[in-house]
């Protein structure tokens, strides 16, 4: 089963690490309003480029600096 790692960085050191199934992705993208889409794809989530590269098996990546309680962080998104 493909998932997506989603890995939180704090000045260059993983801070958090989160895995989900791209089951769980393909589920959400039939219920998400359009607005929560487009919301998520500004930030990095695009959910359709993700389903996509897993059927093709394809890599995916995305990095994106965030910012959590007013500390930046550099999230990555990829297929693994």
């Amino acid at each position: 089963m493909k998932k997506l790692i989603i890995e939180k960085f704090l000045q260059n050191r993983l801070d958090e690490t989160f895995v989900v199934p791209v089951a769980f992705i393909t589920i959400l993208n039939t219920i998400l309003p359009n607005s929560a889409f487009t919301s998520l794809k500004q930030n990095g989530f695009d959910f359709q480029k993700i389903i996509a590269a897993s059927k093709q098996n394809e890599p995916y990546l995305s990095e994106m600096i965030v910012e959590e309680k007013g500390i930046a962080k550099k999230v990555m998104i990829k297929l693994g």
